[in-house]
């Protein structure tokens, strides 16, 4: 098994983030597909691809020895003692072509993009959410505006028919009683003759 910081590209901080990540090995990493390496943080697409391509890179020689050796049809060799392996020196970060970096800068600038405009829509709605309840309330006041006004109306009509009432009652009544007076006048006027006639 080869180290992930054996990988061209991987120091200690993005190793230890790969291991958390899942990726505890180089061949873990060249078996991966880049959309599961994307999902590493400060991974992006152009990296996912380079680092896959390094840890074939890196697994390569040890694939090639892992491999039986054919029989041979002479006697044995003695056996050798096995080479000490000298300690994994640490590979300096491979440079981001200017292609990978301005897809990854793309990338982040859409994502951007998206995250914005999701949160406009969303704004754009609560407004309208607000303006709709807005206008319902101003409907509905409207409305019972509308009905007190009617209810006003209809009882001023009343009132108004009431003392058009009373006034026909009232000028009917005086009417009458200025009959009665009038008759009681001629009454009185009829008497005065009949007590004048009498004396004559």
């Amino acid at each position: 098994m080869t180290a992930v910081t054996e990988i061209k590209g991987v120091g200690d901080t993005l190793g230890q983030s790969l291991t958390s990540n899942g990726f505890k090995t180089a061949e873990a990493i060249a078996k991966a597909a880049t959309a599961d390496l994307v999902k590493v943080p400060r991974i992006g697409e152009a990296r996912a691809a380079v680092l896959i391509a390094a840890a074939k890179e890196a697994i390569a020689p040890k694939t090639a020895a892992a491999k039986p050796a054919a029989k041979p049809t002479t006697r044995r060799a003695p056996a050798r003692k096995a080479p000490t392996r000298k300690p994994a020196t640490r590979r300096p970060a491979a440079r981001k072509t200017v292609a990978a970096a301005a897809a990854e800068k793309r990338a982040e600038e859409a994502a951007r993009k998206a995250a914005e405009e999701k949160a406009a829509a969303e704004l754009a709605a609560a407004k309208a959410r607000k303006k709709a309840k807005a206008k319902a309330k101003a409907e509905k006041a409207a409305k019972k505006l509308q009905e007190m006004e009617a209810v006003f109306s209809k009882a001023k009509d009343k009132v108004k028919a009431k003392a058009k009432k009373d006034k026909k009652k009232d000028k009917k009544d005086s009417k009458k009683s200025a009959d009665k007076k009038g008759k009681t006048k001629d009454k009185k006027k009829d008497k005065k003759k009949d007590k004048k006639k009498a004396k004559k």
